[in-house]
């Protein structure tokens, strides 16, 4: 789910993409192995080495074997991959488990990159703390989910208006996860949260089974917190939530809440540019530009010249208005540049560019390869998220409400995007929504954060979680964007004094960074 993670832009993904390359070669040999007597906990042992030859101190990379199916552990491991970055001197606090959201992205890239710099973890976090990136099952190192990238490449609408588009949307998603159950293989079958969830148990168990679990997850990284808390709610010391997703609603909800909310700052975007210099179409009533653009890719696709069809920048050669309505979200989670993310400054480029005829910053990317990160998010997404609908008609009443609440962005969303391209789906959704388990009362206290803007995950996501988790404590930024730890205001001062010290913000909380 794009909106789910806070690495949409093009700031970070260089850096990530140059570190992976000096990874070992051998971590493109793991996979799913059957093992005869299923898991023991000999196989739970971490296997640590070197990243490349030329790490940077701290660094390591360590490979451990879990149960495929913990229902059915006779069915064989897979391999995570995950890397450690250790202080100068001993962790006097532990570790910390990091995990930047997605579903879909590798946290290992996160914390390689903070070992290079700029710097994402506060300085007195990474001199208490060693930080753990575990790449989830299905992504990163960890047996990235393998699919056809010609069948991910073909252009379907996931708003159809006819039944002959619904037919053409489910044979397509289905189509796209048959070519990703040949290439993967069981593993395709056991990719939701609970299985992550558990999976950081063992890692927690391998790593030091006396120490508790210390959690910082963003987006949905905080359902994979919540997750985890509610399996082994007396296992947590601190846990840190930024960016609040609440996997407890019904679909017309969800849609709801993430839809509006996307609206709400796609408002305040508009209202930002008539107000600042930063901003390309300053005093040219942003909203009727950008309705215009839309109205222009209604007619006919804007091209697209700075996309190619292989490389880094490869991506569509022109662009619809449902393309341009869904891409814009990524390019509004923060209003000012942060170390990973662009800021609202280029969405208004990219609006600007589109109006005379060029949408290359509003293109959507192309798969390139069998492990495109694209295909692990929406396979782990199917099995987490309902997406019931069975005929046109279910689709366009989800699509004319969203379109009635949300008339700039008509329902474009992160949760729209799994409730359509999900259908038709081969493996089973096996962790829908669900209350949380009363069970996570055990845990301590939890330090959720949001924005009052955020684009992606609503604010009214994060109360509901507050509601049903005892004790936990929200703290609000008033402003915008997708998360905050990384803005490193005084919400991450907040983040880092609960994670080294303990100290948690006052009930009811605010800040303004």
């Amino acid at each position: 789910m794009n909106g789910f993670s806070p690495l949409s832009s093009a700031c970070l993904f260089p850096l990530l993409f140059l570190l992976a390359l000096h990874l070992p070669k051998f971590v493109e040999a793991i996979a799913v192995l059957p093992r005869a007597g299923g898991h023991s906990s000999q196989q739970s042992r971490i296997r640590w080495t070197n990243c490349s030859a030329s790490d940077k101190p701290g660094i390591q990379c360590g490979f451990i074997s879990v149960p495929l199916d913990y229902k059915n552990k006779e069915l064989g491991v897979v391999e995570l991959a995950m890397v450690r970055l250790s202080p100068p001197r001993p962790a006097r606090l532990g570790t910390l488990f990091f995990n930047p959201g997605g579903p879909g992205v590798a946290a290992s890239t996160y914390v390689l990159a903070a070992a290079q710099g700029p710097p994402y973890f506060g300085q007195t976090v990474l001199d208490y703390y060693e930080i753990i990136g575990l790449d989830p099952r299905g992504v990163g190192m960890s047996h990235p989910i393998k699919c056809d990238p010609s069948l991910y490449n073909e252009r379907v609408s996931s708003f159809p208006t006819t039944d002959e588009d619904f037919k053409s949307l489910v044979d397509h998603n289905r189509a796209l996860g048959k070519s990703c159950v040949e290439l993967t293989g069981p593993l395709i079958n056991n990719l939701d949260t609970m299985n992550l969830g558990r999976d950081m148990e063992l890692v927690r168990q391998a790593l030091n089974a006396h120490e508790k679990l210390n959690f910082l997850g963003q987006s949905y990284g905080s359902q994979v917190g919540l997750t985890y808390a509610e399996l082994f709610p007396r296992n947590v010391k601190r846990m840190v939530l930024d960016g609040i997703v609440d996997h407890t609603q019904d679909e017309t909800t969800l849609l709801n809440d993430e839809g509006t909310a996307y609206e709400t700052t796609i408002i305040q975007f508009f209202a930002w540019c008539n107000t600042t210099a930063n901003c390309t179409l300053r005093g040219q009533d942003i909203a009727g530009v950008y309705e215009s653009v839309v109205r222009t890719a209604e007619e006919h696709p804007i091209p697209a010249p700075g996309c190619t069809s292989s490389g880094d920048s490869a991506c569509r050669a022109d662009v619809t208005a449902e393309e341009i309505r869904t891409n814009l979200q990524s390019l509004i989670l923060f209003q000012t540049t942060t170390i990973s993310e662009a800021g609202w400054d280029k969405a208004a480029e990219a609006i600007a560019q589109a109006a005379h005829g060029n949408a290359t910053l509003l293109s959507s990317p192309l798969a390139t390869s069998e492990d495109d990160g694209a295909f692990s998010g929406l396979a782990i997404g199917c099995q987490d998220w309902r997406h019931g609908a069975t005929s046109l008609a279910d689709l366009r009443y989800k699509i004319s409400m969203a379109s009635a609440t949300a008339p700039h962005t008509r329902g474009s969303s992160q949760t729209y995007l799994y409730q359509s391209n999900c259908i038709g789906w081969p493996a089973p959704t096996s962790n829908p929504q669900r209350r949380l388990r009363p069970k996570i009362a055990e845990a301590p206290p939890i330090l959720l954060v949001n924005s009052l803007y955020d684009p992606s995950t609503s604010i009214i996501w994060a109360t509901g979680i507050q509601s049903q988790v005892k004790d936990s404590v929200l703290l609000t930024r008033l402003g915008n964007g997708h998360t905050s730890y990384q803005l490193r205001g005084e919400a991450a001062n907040a983040i880092d004094a609960f994670l080294v010290k303990g100290i948690l913000p006052q009930p009811a909380s605010v800040v303004h960074s």
